[in-house]
């Protein structure tokens, strides 16, 4: 069983990787939007980064950003039901630590 401590620490830990998650989702997602624009506005080949794909790569490509998607929301789902499990053993918190399982709860 672990101390009171040392589940603070972790979700500390878990809260750091939830930020972390949340960003390469932004970045994913604009890059996603990115090619999709670049796609529907191309004729023949798709221009991506100043290199060129067909259109068979171009959609290639999305769909392996959508699994990069469905990955990372999968890992953020983990974590953050993790994180819960950690919280529901929690008793006794100071408003500090109570203020810290809030901003964790909202990712």
């Amino acid at each position: 069983m672990m101390t009171k401590d040392q589940t603070m620490m972790v979700l500390m830990v878990l809260k750091k990787k939830l930020q972390g998650i949340r960003f390469f989702r932004v970045v994913e997602e604009l890059f996603s939007l990115y090619i999709i624009f670049k796609f529907l506005t191309a004729t023949g080949q798709v221009q991506l980064l100043g290199v060129a794909f067909s259109e068979g790569r171009a959609i290639s490509l999305m769909l392996l950003l959508l699994v990069i998607d469905f990955s990372l929301s999968r890992i953020r789902l983990n974590y953050k039901r993790m994180g819960q499990q950690l919280i529901v053993t929690l008793k006794d918190l100071t408003e500090q630590e109570a203020l810290f399982i809030q901003q964790f709860q909202r990712f």
